[in-house]
């Protein structure tokens, strides 16, 4: 399909999600469904992240995708997925992001490559992480699936859901995340104890249901 075209499947993704024309779903996780979609005024390919309507309350996703799009906007890095915009549409928050040409570090393992060339990959993801961590930002989720290796050989690490500020270890508040005096990011959006992430790549003090920090 040419780039301004509509979905090929209008029942099955919206035509246009903000001002970006979608063009197909790129996949679909706990939170949230990736579509690849046009931007027409900069005439760029993007990837963009409708959050999920079910299971949270609206300020509560709302907070949640801000924070995800904070997260981002603070770290520059070629070994991290860039964020555009943040918006809302028919009561629907989504994030616009660079769109990378590739695959995911766990399909990209699947093709046989050298035990050297791996290693630069992960080290180069962990470069990401590390100018993440320089940010004052924890990831909290970081695995496979969230690094995109695009078609020009680099690593780029994506998926910044459930990152948290490094100082801010305080409880969740009585208040709702995302008031003026507490903006999303340095709000926590789980209660103190709880257990968040994918439990096979999750530390131990993760499993334990404390702080996580840039270790």
């Amino acid at each position: 399909a040419s780039a301004s075209a509509p979905a090929a499947h209008p029942g099955a993704v919206p035509q246009r999600i903000g001002r970006y024309s979608v063009l197909r779903q790129l996949g679909e996780g706990g939170m949230g469904v990736v579509y690849a979609g046009y931007d027409k005024e900069l005439d760029r390919k993007v990837a963009v992240k409708l959050l999920r309507a079910a299971g949270l309350p609206c300020e509560e996703r709302r907070a949640r995708i801000l924070r995800e799009a904070q997260g981002l906007a603070r770290v520059s890095h070629p070994n991290v997925v860039s964020v555009y915009e943040v918006g809302a549409t028919q009561g629907q928050v989504f994030i616009a992001m660079e769109f990378v040409d590739g695959a995911t570090l766990t399909a990209w393992q699947s093709c046989g490559h050298r035990w050297d060339e791996v290693l630069q990959m992960y080290r180069a993801a962990g470069e990401g992480l590390d100018a993440a961590h320089r940010a004052g930002l924890v990831h909290r989720d970081f695995k496979p699936d969230n690094v995109l290796v695009g078609k020009d050989g680099r690593a780029r690490v994506a998926d910044f859901g459930l990152a948290r500020g490094l100082r801010s270890d305080d409880p969740l508040p009585a208040a709702l995340p995302g008031t003026p005096d507490r903006p999303p990011l340095v709000s926590p959006l789980t209660l103190q104890g709880a257990i968040l992430g994918t439990p096979a790549y999750m530390s131990p003090e993760q499993h334990r249901g404390e702080t996580a920090d840039s270790r």
